[in-house]
């Protein structure tokens, strides 16, 4: 019998959809498989004599000790993606280190500036750059599904993420094992660490209703899109070539799920707001009754580190994708053009792929049926955390590998 595993995620397994689809979905999975995976999220710290009431400034000092409790139990310690660190504003695309140089901002703006939302972390990551032993015979693994060091000013935290640049390459020398969601990522993450791997993301099906038992719903065909607000820059991609079906066919309906903000209710007939939670947010998908998934994403560094996310929703929630096929290779490779999905790389492309599953209800279901079924075979949740168990016992195996300069 392997012998088991603990795993220890710094951060939450199920705050936001990132940490539920490379992290907690798997939990059940992974327990069976002799995996046990934790949330690392209340860090229990004692202040040196002479800085009790004074946390931030004992943090800012190192004068603090954590309670090993949970970091005794570990074999394998998971950081991810970034983390909030630092000052940012809430209002626009501002950051800093300097608590003054934001509440200058905020002074002079009118905005709302936060705090960092973790102080503790890159106390915590010095303390393990200046003892090793802080972590003992622990592994480090680092995961990210986006490329972080490539975040655009659109997605409006490109200078929070400029700022955190130091701690995801230090992260990614550190590990003894990273892990990756897309072929674009291996060869980011592959400039700073020799072990990567590639874990593609998965869907778990008992959270898709099956299509056929949701009620019918206005328009046909009904084309949908879902994201929150700011991906109304990939919307772009498509919005003229969908207005233009739509005045072709006055039947279609343009469906937007995950924000119902004014910039998006002006660009779809129906829009629903943002929904908590992966299960919640797999039914309303379903529950939209989509005929055709658009999944456009606008061709930049960014973009083609994205995941193929939207095309195994899509297939689960019954619809033919229509995604983009950009220059230098994107999310929607993995798609077999006409077999269980459509690729576009031009608004004439855009425009043919929009009018064929439109004018047809058979090659609809007929590349829907093709989609879910891959789907099924290839991107179950439960097979998917046989990979995951293989990549925290190989990094538990070799903890200590990782002799990158993870200095910030």
């Amino acid at each position: 019998m392997t012998s088991p595993v603990n795993v220890l995620v710094y951060g939450a397994l199920d705050a936001g959809s990132c940490d539920v689809f490379r992290a907690g979905m798997y939990r059940d999975h992974l327990a069976a498989l002799g995996v046990t995976l934790r949330p690392w999220t209340r860090l229990n710290v004692e202040f040196a004599p002479g800085w009790e009431g004074r946390p931030e400034e004992a943090v800012e000092a190192g004068a603090f000790e954590i309670d090993r409790t949970d970091l005794d139990w570990a074999d394998v310690i998971v950081f991810r993606r970034y983390y909030f660190t630092t000052f940012a504003c809430e209002a626009c695309n501002t950051a800093s280190r300097s608590e003054a140089e934001m509440a200058d901002h905020a002074r002079a703006t009118g905005h709302r500036a936060r705090g960092p939302l973790d102080r503790l972390l890159r106390p915590l990551w010095a303390r393990l750059l200046a003892d090793p032993s802080f972590f003992g015979a622990r592994a480090v693994v680092y995961e990210t599904d986006d490329d972080v060091l490539a975040t655009p000013t659109w997605t409006g935290g490109s200078a929070v993420a400029a700022l955190e640049a130091d701690l995801v390459r230090a992260m990614l020398r550190r590990a003894d094992l990273v892990t990756v969601s897309t072929p674009p990522l291996v060869r980011m993450a592959s400039r700073y660490s020799e072990a990567v791997r590639l874990i593609r993301n998965a869907v778990e099906p008992d959270w898709y209703p099956d299509p056929a038992s949701v009620p019918e719903r206005e328009g046909e065909p009904r084309l949908l899109f879902y994201g929150v607000s700011r991906r109304l820059r990939d919307y772009a991609v498509c919005h003229d070539t969908v207005d233009e079906l739509g005045r072709a066919a006055p039947d279609a309906r343009r469906v937007w799920v995950g924000s119902d903000e004014e910039a998006v209710r002006a660009v779809v007939d129906e829009a629903v707001g943002y929904v908590r939670g992966a299960p919640a947010f797999a039914r309303a998908l379903v529950e939209a009754r989509p005929d055709i998934g658009l999944a456009p994403v606008a061709d930049e560094p960014f973009n083609r580190a994205r995941s193929e996310l939207h095309w195994l929703e899509y297939s689960m929630a019954g619809a033919p994708t229509v995604a983009s096929r950009l220059m230098g290779g994107g999310p929607y490779d993995v798609i077999r053009d006409g077999v269980d999905g459509l690729l576009a790389r031009n608004k004439t492309e855009w425009r043919e792929a929009l009018k064929s599953l439109a004018l047809s209800p058979v090659r609809r279901a007929e590349i829907a049926g093709r989609a879910r079924e891959r789907v099924l075979a290839e991107y179950r949740a439960a097979d998917r955390a046989i990979e995951w168990a293989d990549a925290y016992r190989w990094a538990a195996e070799h903890a200590g590998r990782g002799s990158g300069d993870a200095t910030l």
